[in-house]
């Protein structure tokens, strides 16, 4: 599919701030405490590591089998291999599904039809990397199970996939024949084809965001960006909600923003509601705080609001002087002439936590009256006493970022899985004494004693707003889906409504780029390692395998390369804890030159046009240019040939069909197209064979009769073939190369029986 150039890349598609904007004032995870979006991009690579490291243990998927089809005609695998399996999502697909790709990689695939019983080919597949041959089919997410366990693999699994089909260039019809017989024959012999999303091992930590239940999966992708690939969305209910929530959905279709790889949105309802309403409740219950949360509708952001609480702080006193006597101004009340001293009491109601642009802002202008009272001692009497009512105003705002704090030892690379909140709180008390009796002959008492008080009441309430918010610790979600060591690395965290959270998933042992690389000979790919221990990496290769590898991690192909073979690429490096940690990279070499598919045809009157492709290999551009030998029948610029009337041929024709790299005319490819005029009336026995250079194969013909009288001959005339049906292949053989054995009926010379010989280079 080509990109339309008016859509942006889906990397700018969602910056940041779109992201934010979307999200202000509203909680978006429906119900659910958590969500988190991962690109479909790092879940191929990490599917990709998987293959390789499945592959390099000895495991492969390598299907021989036989696919009956309707009529005499059947589908032949010999020695088809599977590669990595890929998964990606499509506006057209079902919404609780995904799109399963595995791309084949080398093998066989003969179109086969019955003759008096046996089989006869009548084409031939030779599948290379990078012709595009593909197994596809959907996976519904319902069947991958998610639940907190410890040591639960979460996977993929296909045993429930369905709508599989096998694009092999195959007649029509085929497809889903061949597609249904792979999807069986991988559930039977590769247990299920499994691969892992990830294996929750599951330990407390202290997180404050624990898994409980069962999560859902969905997906997401935009669908006026062609170039987006999608993200898997996993919904996660926890300790707080364990019911989960309604629709696993979110309503932007980009929620993983420009420069990350993963979000991880936690619910307005268990910032306010669970986590900030038990920490004020706990942390302050020497005050008498309650707390309740609350929306304003069911879609928009949540607030706290503290209800009760006061802080009570000893009376406060100013002692001043009078004369030669010693005043005091205090807060209390007289009770007769005797003094009665009362608390200073900070009433908390009416605090605010609510969410202010990005950020959570507590706030809070408590009123309070304070009783006053005044006492000046006199030389004769009982002195002089008054006593009012003061009005205290505070004024809190306490703005409050949620941040990523680095590590306290920068040499630690362990992945962030902490959110903590930065307040900067401002405070101010002020004193009304306006409303106090005789205020103007005591004035300056008062006013002390309102110092004093306001400097008092300023010193508690700071203090209170200055203790830190507790951290968010999201150890347990940050670790439900990620294979071996790939957890969220947190980078940046915002509370634009929900809580959420933009970063990538972290591989801290070690990671090998590009995990795959298709090479022909002599050519070379520059591998790359990162590791979290920050130490550095020993290449290597696979004992045996094909090809050099530097220090460096310069791969270099073997100078010849004869046949499709791999070579394990793999990176070793010391982890922080001192064990020695691994990660491969699969390299497949492939012979240079152009793959022509289908390699052979073999056509008889009423034969339909055929379509050819090319797969380039060692050139810097897919693109071929096409020509044929003879010119019989017609070939278009885009490969399709249209054979001549082959009924008028007066004996069997090749017609060789070539494709040459545009980019390096010296690369080429062929293909075999055989015409025969008349019918496949007999059957050649054994119907193909693959004998080593010079080492002779003998056919024998089987028709009406049971020794029909036959002329053998090839096409094309590479080897030699006896009277007698005895094939001799030449000595040697540098390139593989398909070889028609021709029956050719001595007394009806309409009637023909083929068999087929596969040369391959001797090792």
């Amino acid at each position: 599919m080509t990109a339309d150039p008016a859509i942006p890349n889906r990397l700018d598609a969602s910056p940041a701030d779109t992201i934010l904007s979307w999200m202000q004032g509203q909680t978006v995870t429906q119900g659910w405490d958590v969500v988190c979006a991962i690109a479909i991009d790092k879940i191929n690579e990490w599917f990709l590591q998987q293959y390789v490291d499945r592959l390099s243990g000895g495991e492969d998927a390598v299907i021989n089998g036989t696919v009956p089809l309707t009529g005499d005609e059947s589908i032949q695998a010999v020695n088809l291999t599977l590669g990595p399996p890929l998964i990606s999502f499509s506006p057209t697909s079902s919404t609780d599904s995904v799109e399963l790709t595995i791309n084949f990689l080398s093998g066989q695939v003969n179109h086969t039809k019955n003759v008096a019983g046996s089989p006869v080919i009548t084409s031939v597949q030779t599948v290379t990397p990078g012709d595009q041959y593909q197994l596809h089919g959907y996976v519904p997410l319902a069947s991958v199970q998610g639940e907190v366990e410890n040591s639960h693999d979460v996977v993929i699994d296909i045993r429930n996939g369905a709508s599989f089909a096998a694009h092999l260039g195959m007649p029509e019809g085929a497809e889903t024949s061949v597609g249904t017989f792979m999807h069986d024959w991988l559930v039977n012999h590769l247990d299920g084809y499994k691969y892992k999303l990830g294996t929750l091992d599951y330990k407390d930590n202290g997180t404050n965001l624990k898994p409980a239940g069962t999560f859902q999966f969905g997906i997401q992708i935009d669908e006026k960006d062609q170039t987006d690939t999608g993200r898997l969305l996993l919904f996660i209910p926890t300790t707080y909600n364990p019911g989960g929530g309604s629709q696993p959905s979110l309503g932007l279709a980009d929620v993983v923003p420009k420069g990350s790889s993963t979000t991880l949105i936690v619910s307005s309802q268990v910032l306010f509601a669970n986590i900030l309403k038990d920490f004020y409740e706990a942390a302050f219950s020497q005050e008498g705080v309650k707390a309740v949360a609350s929306q304003k509708g069911s879609a928009t952001t949540y607030s706290l609001a503290l209800t009760e609480g006061s802080i009570s702080v000893s009376s406060c006193e100013y002692p001043a002087n009078a004369g030669k006597a010693q005043a005091k101004a205090f807060t209390g009340t007289f009770n007769g002439y005797v003094e009665k001293d009362e608390p200073l009491l900070i009433p908390l109601a009416g605090t605010q936590v609510q969410v202010t642009g990005n950020q959570l802002h507590i706030s809070n202008t408590p009123n309070w009256s304070q009783d006053l009272a005044l006492q000046i001692p006199t030389p004769k009497g009982e002195g002089i006493h008054a006593h009012g009512t003061a009005t205290m105003t505070a004024n809190v705002q306490c703005p409050t970022t949620a941040t990523i704090p680095p590590p306290a030892n920068p040499k630690d690379k362990t992945p962030a899985d902490i959110i903590k909140f930065q307040s900067s709180p401002s405070v101010s008390v002020t004193f009304d004494a306006s409303n106090i009796y005789n205020l103007a002959d005591f004035k300056s008492y008062w006013q002390d004693l309102g110092n004093v008080i306001s400097a008092t009441a300023l010193a508690h309430l700071a203090g209170l707003f200055q203790v830190p918010l507790p951290e968010v610790n999201a150890f347990a979600v940050s670790n439900l889906l990620f294979p071996g060591l790939n957890i969220l690395d947190f980078k940046s965290a915002y509370v634009p409504g929900d809580l959420v959270v933009f970063g990538d998933a972290a591989t801290p042992a070690v990671e090998v780029t590009p995990g795959a690389a298709t090479l022909s000979q002599a050519q070379t790919q520059q591998f790359a390692a990162a590791t979290g221990s920050g130490q550095p990496v020993t290449w290597s290769l696979k004992p045996g395998g094909p090809g050099t590898i530097s220090a460096a991690g310069l791969y270099t192909a073997p100078s010849a390369v004869t046949q499709v073979e791999y070579a394990h690429v793999t990176a070793t490096t010391e982890s922080a804890n001192g064990t020695a940690e691994a990660a491969q990279a699969l390299v497949t070499l492939v012979p240079r030159g152009v793959q022509v598919s289908p390699s052979f045809v073999l056509m008889t009157p009423g034969n339909a046009p055929q379509q050819l492709s090319a797969a380039v290999a060692g050139a810097a551009s897919p693109q071929v240019t096409w020509s044929m030998e003879p010119k019989l029948g017609s070939l278009n610029p885009q490969g399709l040939y249209t054979p001549p009337s082959i009924s008028d041929l007066d004996s069997p024709q090749l017609v060789t069909i070539t494709a040459s790299s545009t980019a390096d005319p010296t690369i080429q490819g062929s293909a075999q197209i055989v015409l025969l005029p008349g019918v496949l009336g007999m059957v050649v026995e054994p119907a193909q064979a693959a004998p080593p250079p010079g080492q002779a194969q003998t056919f024998a013909a089987v028709g009406k009769k049971k020794n029909p009288t036959v002329t053998w001959s090839l096409l094309p005339p590479v080897g030699r073939i006896t009277a007698g049906g005895v094939y001799i292949p030449p000595e040697t053989v540098t390139a593989p190369q398909a070889v028609l054995v021709v029956a050719t009926n001595t007394d009806d010379d309409s009637l023909y029986g083929c068999a087929l010989v596969t040369l391959l280079p001797s090792d």
